[in-house]
């Protein structure tokens, strides 16, 4: 999922591999498009280790004052990090966003991720708190989601310190990052006032149309996305969230759902939108043309910016 780790891996190891499908992806993405990751262990320990001490330019600037905590996890007593983006200006209490970086549930946030939530802190003029969770490779089943859990309730738990509205909240998730934003709001007892969902991963059992056609696009796939479910599941059962329930899909709030063209997640997220609408919750589907999975990587596109602006257009509606 990451360009610039695979980029590296490719450098140094030849291990990505080239995809040679002809999708008619827009031409935006031609240096991102060709680049596929495998999920090998090895692989990811290193792209991990580059990810971890590469510069993100995290650093307070004269719009935002950007910090590093630590949250103490409720399950297993251990710490892992988190970043809160805060703005400058001083018209307090600020809406509060919780962004859960994806990445396959097992690789740590990629600079892109840090520049988005940067970037949804300074459109939306909103806290933000992107959590740097425990991946699933390397720890018990479950601690992915506990941590982004966690870090939820400490966020309104610190509501008055950080300088929030605990009636103006939004949990944003790309990817994986959606899955687990979708389960945060089904295990907690206070839910955000909006949902984010950015190519979401919704189904375990990958029984879609596109899941089935698309097991050679760029940057994820398929065979990909069959890996990932077997590194975070680890034997585990999960209930796909397309077999919610009414009930439970009306827990859930007003929510947008973005899908990209060529990602064999796109029709998992369509249906999970769909599935909202038939329940009564406020849904807003942004189907993208032209685009493959994590196409945010790919910055300078003028269809990433297009979305990142119409994002945050509906995250400051309040």
């Amino acid at each position: 999922m990451q360009r610039l780790i695979c980029s590296l891996l490719l450098t140094l190891a030849s291990l990505t591999t080239m995809a040679q499908s002809e999708y008619p992806i827009h031409e935006d993405f031609r240096s991102a498009y060709r680049i596929t990751a495998p999920l090998g262990r090895g692989v990811l320990s290193i792209g991990n280790a580059f990810l971890s001490v590469m510069p993100k330019d995290m650093h307070s600037d004269k719009e935002l004052t950007i910090k590093k905590i630590k949250i103490t996890s409720t399950t297993d007593g251990k710490e892992f990090g988190a970043w809160v983006i805060t703005p400058q200006e001083s018209d307090a209490p600020h809406p509060a966003i919780l962004f859960v970086h994806g990445g396959g549930f097992v690789f740590k946030g990629a600079p892109y991720h840090y520049d988005l939530a940067k970037e949804y802190a300074r459109r939306t003029h909103s806290v933000v708190v992107m959590v740097d969770y425990r991946t699933a490779h390397n720890n018990p089943y479950g601690t992915s989601l506990q941590d982004c859990m966690d870090a939820w309730q400490w966020m309104i738990n610190s509501a008055q310190d950080l300088g929030i509205d605990i009636t103006r909240t939004a949990i944003v998730g790309d990817s994986a990052g959606g899955f687990i934003a979708i389960k945060t709001v089904l295990g907690s007892n206070i839910r955000p006032s909006k949902l984010m969902l950015i190519y979401p991963v919704i189904d375990c059992t990958m029984r879609t149309e596109s899941m089935a056609k698309f097991d050679d696009t760029p940057v994820w796939n398929s065979k990909l996305n069959k890996k990932m479910w077997e590194y975070y599941l680890q034997g585990e059962t999960e209930k796909s969230l397309l077999d919610l329930t009414p009930n439970e899909l009306q827990m859930m709030p007003t929510t947008y759902v973005e899908t990209a063209e060529f990602d064999c997640l796109r029709d998992e997220g369509y249906e999970f939108a769909i599935m909202l609408q038939d329940v009564g919750v406020t849904t807003t589907l942004s189907p993208t043309l032209g685009t493959m999975h994590g196409f945010d990587m790919a910055q300078r596109s003028e269809i990433t910016q297009r979305q990142i602006t119409e994002r945050c257009k509906w995250l400051g509606e309040w």
